[in-house]
Protein backbone atom coordinates (compact mmCIF):
# COMPACT_ATOMS: atom_id res chain seq x y z
CA UNK A 1 0.00 0.00 0.00
CA UNK A 2 1.11 3.49 -0.68
CA UNK A 3 1.58 6.22 1.78
CA UNK A 4 -0.89 8.46 0.40
CA UNK A 5 -3.99 5.24 0.52
CA UNK A 6 -2.13 4.34 4.10
CA UNK A 7 -2.75 8.06 5.10
CA UNK A 8 -6.35 8.26 3.55
CA UNK A 9 -7.17 4.64 5.41
CA UNK A 10 -6.24 6.35 8.31
CA UNK A 11 -8.44 9.61 8.15
CA UNK A 12 -11.36 7.87 7.03
CA UNK A 13 -11.08 5.31 10.27
CA UNK A 14 -10.60 8.52 12.53
CA UNK A 15 -13.25 10.20 10.95
CA UNK A 16 -15.75 7.33 10.80
CA UNK A 17 -15.11 6.70 14.74
CA UNK A 18 -15.69 10.62 15.30
CA UNK A 19 -19.20 10.33 13.92
CA UNK A 20 -19.97 7.26 15.39
CA UNK A 21 -19.08 8.43 18.78
CA UNK A 22 -21.06 12.35 18.26
CA UNK A 23 -24.15 9.78 17.77
CA UNK A 24 -23.78 7.62 21.09
CA UNK A 25 -22.61 10.62 22.78
CA UNK A 26 -26.49 12.24 21.54
CA UNK A 27 -28.12 9.55 22.33
CA UNK A 28 -26.07 9.30 26.22
CA UNK A 29 -27.48 12.79 26.57
CA UNK A 30 -30.55 12.22 25.32
CA UNK A 31 -31.75 9.75 28.35
CA UNK A 32 -29.77 12.00 30.63
CA UNK A 33 -31.62 14.90 30.06
CA UNK A 34 -34.27 15.59 32.84
CA UNK A 35 -36.39 17.76 31.00
CA UNK A 36 -38.28 15.38 28.50
CA UNK A 37 -40.96 13.23 28.85
CA UNK A 38 -40.37 9.51 27.99
CA UNK A 39 -41.81 10.25 24.40
CA UNK A 40 -39.93 13.25 23.88
CA UNK A 41 -37.11 10.95 24.50
CA UNK A 42 -38.38 8.39 21.65
CA UNK A 43 -39.24 11.40 19.27
CA UNK A 44 -34.96 12.66 19.74
CA UNK A 45 -33.60 9.31 19.79
CA UNK A 46 -35.83 8.05 16.63
CA UNK A 47 -34.72 11.09 15.16
CA UNK A 48 -31.06 10.29 16.17
CA UNK A 49 -31.00 6.72 14.34
CA UNK A 50 -32.52 7.35 11.35
CA UNK A 51 -30.86 10.34 10.27
CA UNK A 52 -28.02 10.57 12.01
CA UNK A 53 -26.60 13.28 10.46
CA UNK A 54 -29.25 15.58 10.97
CA UNK A 55 -30.73 14.66 13.74
CA UNK A 56 -27.55 14.80 15.99
CA UNK A 57 -26.61 18.23 14.71
CA UNK A 58 -30.12 19.50 16.02
CA UNK A 59 -29.86 17.98 19.06
CA UNK A 60 -26.28 19.83 19.91
CA UNK A 61 -27.30 22.89 18.21
CA UNK A 62 -30.64 23.09 19.19
CA UNK A 63 -31.15 21.16 22.65
CA UNK A 64 -34.01 19.36 24.04
CA UNK A 65 -36.63 21.82 22.85
CA UNK A 66 -35.76 23.36 19.61
CA UNK A 67 -37.51 26.58 19.49
CA UNK A 68 -39.59 26.06 22.82
CA UNK A 69 -41.48 23.06 21.15
CA UNK A 70 -42.93 20.71 23.50
CA UNK A 71 -44.77 17.09 22.42
CA UNK A 72 -46.13 17.36 25.79
CA UNK A 73 -48.20 20.39 27.14
CA UNK A 74 -46.89 19.69 30.80
CA UNK A 75 -45.48 23.14 32.24
CA UNK A 76 -42.16 22.67 34.41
Amino acid sequence: MHIPATLAVVLASVVAFAYIAAIVYAIVQIGRTRDLSDVEKGVWVIAVLFAPLLGTLVWYFAGPHPVGLRITRQSR
